[in-house]
């Protein structure tokens, strides 16, 4: 069963973790192929989803930010191209993160997904762009 990004990111009750196999335009995105190391995933996560400036670019740091995101409203998305390229135990890292936040915003009735594309032999369930 595919769900739409578009229907994911008006319910959370469906925050979680994704695959999506074609780009949507309704989320920012980041290239895993450029993302060759902790601190420069966490940096582009940092401005891809527009942490303030205290953002500390660490996993702690991530994990504070995106439960709270108090300065920006709206459902909290993010799309990963080629997430395949990812070291495994980063992208392993950072979809616990997410899961966190995701189900911590479930709670309070907000939108948070994260979207990974180019992975192969993945249990995660699968969007369809808009």
């Amino acid at each position: 069963m595919s769900l739409s990004v578009t229907r994911i990111l008006e319910d959370p009750r469906l925050n979680g973790v994704y695959r999506l196999d074609s780009p949507s335009d309704r989320l920012p995105v980041l290239d895993g192929r450029v993302l060759t190391d902790k601190e420069g995933l966490l940096a582009a996560l940092g401005w891809a989803l527009e942490f303030p400036d205290y953002y500390g670019a660490n996993w702690d740091a991530l994990e504070e930010c995106l439960t709270d995101m108090s300065w920006r409203p709206g459902p909290i998305a993010l799309h990963i191209e080629h997430a395949d390229a990812l070291d495994p135990e980063l992208l392993h890292t950072l979809m616990d993160i997410f899961m966190d936040a995701a189900d911590a915003w479930h709670e309070e009735g907000r939108p948070c997904s994260l979207f990974l594309s180019g992975l192969k032999n993945t249990d995660l369930p699968t969007a369809s762009p808009d």
